[in-house]
């Protein structure tokens, strides 16, 4: 890394130094003047940032009793299944069993989301274009920070990951129908869903399936949906990929709109090839629909499915047994999906030394639980959108195909500072009126109140140099390693 600086104030700004753009300098100098430079530079003590980060993972798994509490294994769970909690919150869910806690998350379809959708905005569906991109990107991030049903939201992210559309070829309007076909189909069967998306039209405008026609197939489409959705590489040929082009032929888009700004499909026969099509051994007049019904049973679809699932809640590179029994949770519940997640959620391994903190917060995650914790308001919605495209994730806009590439990847040197910045500005805006916290209140509520020695004594020693300065302690407490860490 190097001490060039994100942004410097003028030379006459006399704001303490936390109110200031977060340097290079001020970060990683031990030698950095001020009582706060000294704590961030302390927080952040070293030459690399993954041997910071590693530290701090050893240091909270060998940590006696690190989920051993009703509090601590709550905000886990509510770390995981969503983005965070308040400390009535974690109150609330500590009083329950861990079987009460989980049938609560997972079971979000009875809790009223009514109070997050009067405060929506409302966005233009029906003019030619549609919404902006940035109004759907902060329509979906202050969904993600009001929601009463975390999981719902958290699922929704999950899929943008792996069914992957983007705003370079499809429209705002498109993507947003696309985000509440996720929505409503988060926990459902893998076969259902993988049906609607593949006559969704971000996903054929993104993919190319509007251009798939008889005679002309494109292969896009099929190709992603084995390689990437369902079986993996390896469990099917190239003459699979040709055969399952033409099955999805067919389906077009309608309403007389340009391609990029249509979001209605339909199906006309005089596109579609009727004719025969092998596919992994079997004859018939496929359509698509067939084919997905003949993709999703296979084992290693339940295997790759499983995988990203317990990857994404618990922890990277899931043990075999652990792939085994979710696998087998997949097949036998018809390939269920919430069948799948509650039994993540119900696992010893969900709640071991290993899962605990390992994983990295995406930007989105660490914006929605930085908003919570700071509150907000509309302006601070597209402020933190374009603070997560600097860190590394622009909602609606994945790299490829293949989705963020997430862990490690989301922190280096440059998006580090981007986050702090993104934090600093959030404490900066926080109401004065806002009820001020102890430090050991900020760190049970946020972090579990487990802490490395070194996150301790930054902190301690910037509430003892700055007893009075709650939004200040706020941003210290969000600038730890430790709350980069889900």
């Amino acid at each position: 890394m190097d001490d060039a600086p994100i942004a410097r104030p003028p030379a006459t700004t006399a704001k303490p130094i936390w109110q200031r753009p977060v340097s290079r300098r001020t970060v990683l100098a031990t030698g950095a003047a001020g009582a706060t430079a000294a704590a961030l530079a302390a927080l952040w003590k070293g030459n690399d940032l993954s041997q910071i980060l590693d530290r701090v993972r050893d240091y909270t798994h060998g940590y006696q009793g690190a989920l051993s509490t009703p509090r601590a294994r709550a905000a886990h769970a509510l770390r995981r299944a969503g983005f965070g909690a308040t400390s009535v919150e974690l109150d609330r869910y500590a009083a329950m069993t861990s079987t009460t806690m989980t049938q609560s998350v997972l079971n979000y379809q009875q809790t009223s989301n009514a109070a997050l959708e009067a405060q929506l905005p409302t966005l233009d569906l029906t003019s030619d274009k549609g919404p902006a991109a940035g109004a759907v990107q902060a329509w979906w991030l202050q969904r993600m920070v009001q929601t009463a049903r975390p999981l719902e939201e958290k699922m929704t992210l999950f899929w943008h990951g792996l069914l992957t559309s983007g705003l370079d070829k499809a429209g705002p309007a498109q993507m947003y129908s696309q985000n509440q076909l996720f929505r409503k189909m988060a926990l459902a069967n893998f076969d259902e869903l993988l049906k609607a998306v593949s006559k969704d039209p971000a996903m054929m405008v993104y993919l190319d399936t509007e251009t798939n026609r008889k005679g002309k197939p494109n292969e896009n489409y099929a190709r992603e949906l084995m390689e990437l959705f369902t079986t993996g590489i390896g469990h099917y040929t190239e003459d699979d990929v040709r055969e399952s082009a033409r099955a999805f032929t067919g389906w077009t888009l309608t309403g007389g709109k340009q391609l990029r700004y249509t979001t209605d499909s339909a199906f006309n026969p005089k596109y579609f090839d009727s004719g025969q099509k092998t596919f992994m051994g079997k004859t018939g007049n496929f359509t698509g629909d067939d084919i997905v019904e003949m993709l999703v049973p296979l084992r290693a679809t339940a295997e790759r499915l499983s995988t990203r699932l317990f990857s994404f809640f618990a922890y990277a590179n899931p043990e075999p047994e652990i792939v085994r029994h979710l696998a087998d949770t997949f097949q036998q519940s018809h390939y269920n999906v919430g069948a799948v997640v509650r039994e993540i959620f119900a696992m010893d391994a969900f709640y071991s030394p290993k899962a605990y903190r390992a994983l990295i917060k995406s930007p989105a995650e660490l914006a929605a639980q930085t908003l919570r914790a700071t509150g907000s308001d509309a302006r601070a919605y597209g402020a933190a959108v374009t603070a997560s495209a600097a860190m590394g994730q622009m909602l609606f806009y994945p790299p490829n195909v293949a989705g963020w590439p997430a862990g490690t990847s989301w922190i280096n040197s440059s998006t580090l500072l981007t986050r702090l910045n993104f934090v600093n500005g959030a404490t900066q805006r926080m109401r004065s009126a806002s009820p001020s916290a102890t430090l050991d209140q900020l760190t049970s509520t946020l972090v579990d109140g487990n802490l490395s020695p070194t996150t301790r004594d930054g902190l301690q020693a910037f509430a003892a140099a700055h007893p009075t300065n709650a939004a200040g302690l706020l941003f210290m407490v969000l600038a730890t390693p430790e709350f980069q860490l889900n």
